[in-house]
């Protein structure tokens, strides 16, 4: 029996007690009559399914599980802060921070040796309104083996389609979030741990404490609802509803699951050297209950229609496949929510119908695959929170102006084939601005067209992170990219502009820290335009936006900057405009195939720069006259034969100017000085880079061998980073 309400009035609630509706716990709702095969539990405002192999079976015997606590209606957990998940008791005191709250786990190593026990200890320690969550998640763990790894975003996606997170009433979070702060939980009682930095992605990895996996073992099994191939006790029966089996499998093995017809879950985990290169045509018609999904990294090149038969269908991950198309038949799944094509670097099309997938939440789509435009009508995907990229084509339905009603888009996002937006109309009705939840925004063209017009009502919302623009054409850049009111823009990417002789105005930007502007070959010179100072409406939005700060504060330019790269500047000739108390906090300047340039600017008024690389520049005469800043700890010069020359050891005219640095290398040959002293030595970096710079450096061997490293990182993000006892500079 489904349910879906936004309200819960007096009648309302009158109307759920005259047919039978019980309470379960929170402001869950469970029907205790079994006229269909499946009950429908009630959240305020989302219409969920019970999980069958929770409660019912199919002959209506109750099923192990953890008895419900008490619960009132109406009343619901809060996830304002993440200590509503904390409860305060007679023998609990409630943590004060959320380095507190992760002392438990020691306690919880300690004494409970089996999951049951584990579960109680996790009851006591969290709102009793999480029991059921909890015991559900305990047991799907059981899916994975010991050293399988898996990515955070996965397992959050496969909890949400098996209906596991629900969002209370009052609750303004996502069900992602939700997610995202229960997997930091079982990261801090060392349920799962870090395993390593996927090399190719940067995204962290992750796997099951072997510990905790020796407390599960037999313990999901007792009613043969969960099956995992390498568990030498478990076999596959009409009462399996999760199974996960490796890879390697044959279509032999894959048939055995037909038995299990009220399968719910399953995995295919990928192992090295996989063997399953099709699917038999008949398994979607033998599964029809299946909820989950995930064939990635599997050899298979299609998938048959029978996949249209999978109604209840919500997650699907063909990452990493060799697939070129999809079935027309997905998109009668109009349950799906997470659709996963990561890595298919042969699709070439999406089903034209996808406009009908109106739950879809997740569609991770590689943006290195051949496709050349979306389906049409592809803005009725409202929902959607992941869409990597969108390939804007010219086909009706399929224009810029799809993104009008897509507010829900999180995290980055590309907008390939600018090209082929047909003016700056479209462009506005896309309202870019209205998408305040993500994080980076890249525009892309492929195609050389002056698009000023168009870049300029593509203007993002003032929340956006980071930035980039790869190959526009226009002869200059709109005049919101360096407003103020970016006041959190950190990072700006700036890549094959050829048309633009003048860099935007950036100077003015309040927190940019990262700065790469490359392949802009009409530039011919950096000026105080560069600085933000040219334009009186410039200042006075920037003494607007800072309010109290004095008006000799709005004079320093990149007041934030920490990295700046200028690379293949072809036609760049000189530099100047740095004024005294600009790019405070610059530590490292990056000037690179600027084969024009005659001369630096005063490099010596950077009185924070500790590292300087310089890489052909053949013009490049000399350093500049007043010298290197006392700051600098490391200067690279490459292929500038002149300057070269002029920094010899004891011999070059500039030798003067760099005698103090303590790290210099010429066209890769070291000629350092004397060691550095104790206080200059190492490098010191501001404390909220920790986090980003600490994470890069693990490996899996010394995650591995530190438990409580690796939980510490990974487990208190918001943690005070100051409590590292080292820092390094990564170069």
């Amino acid at each position: 029996m489904d349910f879906s309400i936004d309200m819960a009035s007096k009648e309302e609630e009158q109307s759920l007690e005259d047919n039978e509706i019980v309470e379960l716990k929170g402001t869950s709702i469970i029907s205790n009559k079994q006229s269909r095969e499946k009950s429908g539990v009630l959240y305020l405002g989302e219409t969920h399914d019970v999980d069958d192999d929770m409660y019912y079976s199919s002959d209506n015997e109750e099923i192990w599980c953890p008895p419900p606590g008490p619960s009132y209606f109406g009343k619901t957990p809060v996830f304002d802060e993440i200590s509503e998940l904390y409860v305060s008791g007679e023998d609990e005191k409630k943590p004060d921070d959320i380095n507190e709250r992760s002392s438990g786990s020691e306690e919880f190593k300690e004494e409970e040796d089996t999951v049951d026990k584990l579960f109680n200890f996790m009851r006591r320690k969290f709102n009793p309104s999480f029991s059921s969550f909890i015991w559900k998640c305990l047991l799907f763990w059981y899916l994975f083996p010991t050293n399988y790894e898996f990515y955070m975003d996965d397992i959050i996606h496969l909890w949400i389609a098996q209906g596991y997170i629900h969002i209370p009433f009052t609750q303004l979070k996502t069900m992602e979030d939700i997610g995202i702060l229960w997997f930091e939980e079982f990261g801090r009682l060392q349920v799962i741990k870090l395993s390593h930095i996927d090399s190719s992605t940067g995204r962290l990895r992750y796997k099951l404490n072997p510990t905790f996996v020796h407390k599960l073992q037999g313990r999901p099994n007792e009613n043969n609802h969960y099956y995992r191939l390498d568990d030498v006790n478990a076999y596959i029966s009409e009462s399996t509803l999760h199974a996960s089996l490796r890879d390697t499998i044959d279509l032999i093995t894959l048939k055995d699951l037909y038995q299990a017809t009220k399968l719910y879950t399953l995995l295919i985990l990928h192992e090295q050297g996989s063997r399953l290169d099709q699917i038999p045509r008949d398994l979607f018609l033998k599964l029809p209950s299946l909820r989950a999904l995930d064939l990635s990294h599997t050899c298979i090149t299609e998938l048959p229609n029978s996949i249209g038969n999978l109604e209840d269908l919500r997650y699907l991950n063909l990452s990493g496949t060799l697939i070129t198309t999809l079935p027309e038949s997905l998109c009668d799944l109009y349950q799906m929510q997470t659709l996963k094509l990561r890595g298919c670097l042969k699709l070439l099309r999406l089903p034209k119908g996808m406009s009908k997938l109106i739950n879809l939440r997740h569609l991770d789509v590689d943006v290195s695959c051949l496709l050349v435009s979306m389906p049409p009508r592809f803005g009725d995907l409202a929902e959607l929170q992941t869409l990597p990229a969108f390939f804007v084509g010219k086909e009706n339905g399929c224009h810029i102006t799809e993104l009008k009603n897509m507010v829900n888009l999180r995290g980055t996002f590309r907008i390939l084939r600018l090209e082929n937006v047909s003016g700056s109309k479209e462009a506005k009705e896309a309202a870019l601005h209205q998408k305040k939840y993500l994080d980076k925004l890249e525009y892309h063209w492929t195609e050389l067209q002056d698009g000023l017009d168009l870049l300029e009502n593509l203007q993002p919302h003032t929340q956006v992170q980071e930035l980039q623009i790869v190959g526009y054409a226009g002869a200059k850049f709109p005049s919101w990219i360096g407003n103020p009111i970016f006041s959190i823009l950190t990072a700006i990417t700036i890549h094959d502009c050829r048309n633009c002789q003048v860099l935007p105005r950036l100077g003015k930007l309040p927190s940019l820290k990262t700065l790469c502007i490359s392949n802009m070959i009409a530039v011919k010179a950096i000026d105080s335009q560069f600085c933000g100072r040219d334009t009186v409406s410039g200042v006075r939005d920037f003494v607007r936006f800072i309010g109290k700060k004095s008006a000799s504060d709005t004079s320093v330019a990149f007041r934030t900057l920490e990295n700046l790269t200028l690379k293949s500047l072809l036609s760049l000739e000189e530099w100047n405009g740095i004024k005294e108390l600009d790019f405070p906090h610059l530590e490292k300047l990056n000037i690179s195939d600027c084969p024009k340039l005659t001369a630096l600017p005063k490099i010596s008024l950077l009185n924070n720069l500790k590292k300087l690389e310089i890489s052909f520049c053949p013009s490049l005469k000399s350093l500049p006259n007043e010298g290197l800043p006392t700051s600098l700890q490391h200067l690279v010069i490459t292929d500038c034969p002149v300057l070269k020359d002029r920094c010899h050891k004891d011999k070059g005219e500039d030798w003067i100017r760099v005698v103090h640095i303590p790290d210099i290398w010429t066209d890769y040959q070291h000629i350092s000085q004397a060691q550095p002293s104790p206080t200059t030595g190492l490098v010191p970096l501001p404390s909220q880079s920790l986090k980003s710079i600490t994470t890069p450096m693990l490996s899996t061997s010394n995650v591995d061998n530190s438990k409580d490293a690796s939980n510490d990182l990974m487990f208190k993000p918001h943690g005070d980073p100051s409590e590292n006892p080292v820092t390094f500079l990564l170069f």
